[in-house]
């Protein structure tokens, strides 16, 4: 097996070449990548459950909102804040 160090790249120097007087590789081509997920593979893997449980949740406040009926407890409030501070 004989290595000649001083032998280039065919390629390399062919893509230099035309690098060198402003032409393009006929080898390059300007591809984007895209990823769908199907329908099912979402309903597998349960959005449309939690979606749904979100806008039924959402529709309950704004009801109880306009109605003047919506209330939070201070004592509630009170344990999210001291929860929040001393899980730092």
């Amino acid at each position: 097996m004989k290595i000649n160090r001083y032998q280039p790249i065919q390629n390399y120097t062919t893509n230099y070449q035309a690098a060198k007087r402003g032409e393009t590789p006929s080898k390059t081509r300007n591809t984007s990548d895209k990823v769908e997920i199907s329908p099912t593979a979402k309903r597998l893997q349960g959005t449309d459950k939690l979606e749904r449980a979100r806008q039924e949740k959402v529709e309950r406040l704004k009801q109880q909102i306009e109605n003047g009926t919506y209330q939070v407890s201070s004592k509630s409030i009170a344990e999210k804040m001291y929860g929040f501070w001393n899980n730092k």
